[in-house]
């Protein structure tokens, strides 16, 4: 079961080394951008805006917004937010709680829905958020995302496969699959990025430090000092 406040504590710890240690979500954002095409959007609702990576690139592709509102359930994001354009809307907010009467057409989220308690119902959630024609756009994590630490430490979230994600959005959404390999000079240096990016905040289990060496040293053995992303990007509607 998720701890949303340890998930609090951790991000909040992690924020500001975050940005030079998250690669992948930089790339993730960039891709995500990229699927969105020429099209520019309006009205803008962000889930999981945290530092402004995702943030920062698409005021930069539509910098004539009208609204753009910007949820995250870490309350110092926001500064992060407002430095990036005092007209974004930031509410200290976690999605499965928020609710509005506004409509959407475009709404967006960039590695941060791994973090909901039951994706689905968020799924459904913002269907009812969105205008017509609008865009659902998220990129998530799939089934074997980090499978070297769920090998070796065994803790993880429980991803969702495509094919259960293609039955939330009714086979109406383009999904696609990447992956993405991190290799690290040292294996502490795995647990350092696990660290400085937050997703220590899967777990609050911890080890003695005989165990701890014991656990490296496998990990060091089976799978060098790498760390494999999965990640999905999601489309809805699908073009």
């Amino acid at each position: 079961m998720l701890n949303k406040e340890l998930i609090k504590t951790r991000f909040k710890r992690s924020i500001k080394t975050y940005d030079e240690n998250a690669f992948v979500q930089k790339t993730m954002a960039d891709e995500l951008i990229f699927l969105l095409g020429e099209k520019k959007f309006k009205n803008i609702l962000e889930i999981g805006s945290y530092t402004g990576i995702l943030t920062e690139r698409l005021v930069k592709k539509n910098p004539d917004f009208i609204s753009y509102t910007a949820l995250d359930i870490i309350s110092n994001s926001g500064e992060c937010i407002k430095r990036i354009d005092d007209r974004i809307s930031f509410l200290n907010v976690d999605i499965e709680e928020f609710t509005t009467e506004k409509k959407f057409d475009l709404i967006i989220a960039n590695a941060s829905l791994q973090w909901c308690a039951d994706f689905e119902k968020v799924v459904k959630k913002l269907r009812n958020f969105l205008e017509i024609n609008g865009t659902v756009a998220l990129s998530v994590f799939a089934k074997d995302n980090f499978f070297e630490i769920k090998d070796i430490f065994d803790v993880g979230l429980n991803y969702l496969s495509i094919d259960e994600i293609g039955k939330i959005f009714q086979n109406r959404a383009e999904i696609i699959e990447k992956e993405y390999e991190l290799k690290f000079d040292d294996i502490f240096d795995v647990l350092r990025h696990l660290k400085a990016t937050g997703v220590n905040a899967i777990t609050n289990k911890s080890f003695s430090i005989c165990k701890l060496k014991d656990k490296l040293k496998i990990y060091k053995q089976k799978y060098g000092n790498k760390l494999t992303y999965k990640p999905l990007y999601i489309i809805y509607p699908h073009p």
